[in-house]
């Protein structure tokens, strides 16, 4: 039988893992022989055209993994392959898992719903396409005019490696992932990783090995997907221990790693594996979600949030690896008031990313199951974001919004932190209401990085300094880019400015771009020519300017 696996990643760059623990499934487990290709596509891609490279394929059965990014064009794709070629299509993912009789309900065109883990369901489906599927675990089909579900397997347990050699020609250097364990300890309200199974690990000895290959597999980033990936420290330490030992020697030193980790459980014995860790080596996301302990309460996220800011201030005071942290918007008994707390503290933090995400009201969820407990209104399209709560107004909600492409745009960007530093450190602004009120003055609206800048300046001169405002723009835009246009409203004319950017080209590096402080009789230098930082900004260099003094160096 002729199986096509495929899957519509969210962009080239990822490399999906699905399908690919599929097929390991299919070689691993099935009794029967069966002819079975993977197949990648995107979601921005053509549909049409993916949706012929796999009827050219001339398969029996086509497989879909459906995810909330994905699952729009999936369904787009699975209508076009049973309008004109007539295949077998199963779904499976989290996306259709917890919902298997609706989906076969509302699509004619999509035959069976998988749900558990695809590894043994899905090859021991394939050997019972001619036979009786009621011994199959986890599916969802037609019978006559009934649609039934069976009860799905027991959690088994390592998978097998999806790591083929199919696998490895298919990457080509694009991030790739790892799953080292299943499951989570939490039961987050919003999540599905604690429910989908119990927390399991997989072999070490595997583990090992399959980082071994993927860091030589010409990939720039491994990334665990493992929920909490601290959740068992021994191990945790084992394998970070086991890539700093092999790091420059089998591993390559141009690979990073990252992991999504619980703050506020870290122990002492990471946090001193994480210091010596290589630069670059590693990165770090961490889920605060809320500092409102109510909220948390609520939504079962149990947190020390003052252990939690610590050990997150340890992580970035290291210097050695990029630290993500993340809120989300939307909560239950969190308010506008509340989420601008949160965000103040998160803020404070300095990590290298601050990401402000909104609450999706996943199927299977027990926020979107439970809707007395968690009441809210939510898109009915995926990715299913709030739209509005008895805390959070719908207007509240879009302003929000803004906030979130001001964050990302003036911090997450690493390009404007000497701005907010003096915004909110020296001038005092609160951190929220500086992304908050000049996001929505912004409205989105995208634009040239030269006219943000303008906008930025033209937005805070009247609440400030604007002489130093209009210094920590210039030198923020020369830290970010070394193509960026210089914005008229922030250029000074003064015959000086030449000779001192001569006399720095000539006398320390010619890559060197400069810009004269007034304010304090400085000059601000920065090297293009080295590498970004963790802030992903270039370095920078501050000498102090004597007008007489530089005039003499410069032969004046």
């Amino acid at each position: 039988m002729k199986v096509v696996i495929a899957c519509l990643n969210s962009k080239y760059v990822h490399a999906s893992l699905s399908p690919w623990c599929l097929l390991a499934g299919v070689r691993e487990f099935a009794k029967s022989s069966h002819d079975t290709t993977v197949m990648e596509s995107t979601i921005n891609g053509d549909i049409i055209s993916f949706a012929e490279k796999i009827i050219n394929e001339k398969p029996d059965v086509v497989a879909f993994s459906c995810y909330i990014w994905n699952i729009t064009k999936t369904l787009e794709i699975c209508s076009v392959l049973k309008r004109t070629h007539g295949c077998k299509i199963v779904l499976g993912g989290p996306e259709v898992a917890y919902r298997p009789k609706d989906v076969l309900e509302k699509y004619s065109f999509v035959d069976f719903v998988l749900s558990g883990e695809g590894e043994w369901s899905f090859p021991d489906f394939l050997d019972n396409m001619n036979g009786d599927f009621a011994t199959v675990f986890g599916l969802t089909y037609r019978k006559n005019d009934e649609i039934i579900t069976t009860p799905e397997r027991e959690y088994m347990d390592s998978p097998p490696s999806p790591y083929s050699d199919e696998f490895f020609e298919n990457l080509n250097g694009r991030i790739s992932y790892i799953e080292t364990a299943r499951g989570c300890p939490y039961r987050c309200a919003f999540c599905l990783s604690g429910r989908c199974s119990p927390l399991r690990f997989f072999n070490i000895e595997r583990v090992k090995n399959d980082i071994i290959r993927l860091a030589q597999s010409g990939t720039q980033t491994v990334k665990f997907v493992d929920r909490t990936f601290n959740a068992n420290s021994e191990r945790a330490n084992e394998i970070l221990l086991f890539i700093k030992e092999n790091y420059g020697k089998e591993i390559p030193e141009t690979v990073c790693f990252h992991f999504e980790i619980a703050g506020d459980i870290l122990k002492e014995s990471t946090l001193e594996i994480l210091s010596s860790m290589p630069y670059g080596a590693v990165q770090l996301e961490v889920g605060m979600q809320s500092f409102n302990e109510e909220t948390l309460k609520i939504i079962n996220r149990k947190t020390n949030t003052k252990k939690l800011v610590d050990n997150i201030r340890k992580l970035i005071s290291f210097n050695n690896m990029h630290i993500h942290i993340d809120l989300i918007a939307g909560l239950t008994g969190e308010d506008l008031e509340s989420f601008r707390n949160s965000f103040n503290i998160g803020y404070s933090l300095k990590a290298h990313m601050l990401q402000m995400g909104f609450l999706k009201l996943l199927y299977g969820a027990d926020m979107r199951e439970n809707s007395e407990k968690y009441p809210c209104t939510f898109a009915d399209e995926p990715p299913y974001e709030v739209t509005s709560t008895p805390w959070l107004s719908s207007d509240e909600i879009k302003m929000l919004k803004n906030c979130e492409d001001a964050v990302d745009r003036l911090y997450n960007s690493g390009r404007f932190l000497f701005t907010l530093e003096y915004l909110t450190d020296e001038v005092g602004l609160s951190p929220f209401d500086v992304f908050n009120d000049f996001g929505n003055s912004v409205n989105g609206n995208k634009m040239r990085l030269s006219d943000y800048a303008e906008s930025l300046y033209n937005f805070f001169c009247c609440k400030c300094n604007k002489e130093i405002l209009r210094e920590k723009i210039l030198c923020d835009l020369l830290c970010c880019s070394s193509s960026v246009q210089i914005p008229e409203v922030l250029k000074i004319k003064d015959p000086l400015y030449k000779q001192v950017k001569k006399y720095f080209i000539e006398n320390i590096d010619k890559s060197i771009k400069t810009a004269i402080l007034y304010s304090t009789n400085q000059v601000f230098a920065v090297n293009q020519s080295k590498e970004k930082n963790l802030y992903n900004r270039y370095e920078y260099e501050i000498y102090g300017f004597d007008k007489n003094e530089l005039l003499r160096k410069a032969d004046l």
